[in-house]
């Protein structure tokens, strides 16, 4: 499917971070997309749409062992398949498990380490199921912005950087992670929303950067603060590769580096 502007989008988790950041780089673009909370999914008709992203979640799934109750993806799914309409999940880079140092394709061995990465690979598989194959998920990379309060890699360190003047690693500062800029995941995951492609697909930003880098660029922006590292245990990292998405969709070029906008995040710290 190519999506003109009349194609009509809905979004589900019109407040979770990566979805304020889509329905902006949508309105920018000019793609028709109606963003709701997912308190709003019974006022909808689900089959006025073309397509429909979930990026809401019950904070249980996180945690837990899977529970259909739990699993709003699932359940935004069903509504989407009875009116036949494409489904966009938002999956995660967690399902794969442990990574080496090679780009981990699509075909490589799912092994989750945690809850969540389990349940996304239950829920994907249900999702396969429930749509008949008309479906997109997106095994995402570390998508990160301004996100002081949320416990994520970049919440962590943005909340230890404003109220303890240090950014605290408890892990091998070289380790290279697949960090994604949000504005330019949200352009990508739009430009996907453009194609629709049926399958599973890595979603990353092409290249991997080292943990104590972002953490010394989030420093240098804020201006002050230091680092303490307090193992040097090489763990978690990893780097997708994104290459059966991007020969089928058009992605746009990153808006600016990483250290750019990690610099800009501190700057932002500094001044909030």
């Amino acid at each position: 499917m190519d999506n003109s502007a009349s194609t009509k989008i809905l979004l589900v988790g019109a407040s979770s971070l990566v979805g304020r950041a889509v329905a902006e780089q949508a309105q920018r673009r000019g793609l028709a997309l109606t963003a709701i909370s997912h308190r709003q999914i019974d006022d909808v008709d689900f089959g006025a749409y073309d397509a429909v992203l979930n990026m809401a979640y019950d904070l249980r799934y996180r945690r837990a062992a899977y529970d259909i109750a739990f699993d709003f993806d699932r359940e935004v799914a069903a509504r989407a398949a009875r009116h036949g309409v494409h489904f966009v999940m938002m999956s995660t880079r967690r399902v794969y498990g442990a990574a080496g140092s090679a780009p981990i394709p699509e075909t490589a061995l799912t092994a989750p380490i945690d809850e969540y990465g389990r349940n996304k690979l239950i829920t994907e598989q249900a999702i396969l199921d429930l749509s008949g194959g008309r479906c997109t998920i997106l095994r995402l990379a570390n998508a990160f912005g301004f996100e002081p309060g949320r416990h994520t890699f970049f919440g962590v360190a943005l909340d230890n950087l404003r109220y303890r003047k240090r950014i605290t690693l408890d892990a091998n500062p070289f380790v290279r992670k697949d960090f994604f800029p949000l504005p330019d995941c949200a352009d990508a995951i739009v430009s996907v929303l453009r194609k629709n492609p049926t399958g599973i697909f890595n979603l990353g930003y092409g290249t991997a950067t080292e943990i104590g880098r972002i953490a010394m660029w989030l420093i240098e922006g804020y201006a002050e603060g230091e680092l303490l590292v307090t193992s040097t245990e090489e763990r978690d990292g990893f780097l997708l590769d994104s290459s059966k998405l991007r020969a089928l969709v058009n992605m746009p070029k990153p808006s600016s580096s990483i250290r750019d906008y990690c610099i800009e995040i501190g700057n932002r710290l500094r001044n909030a």
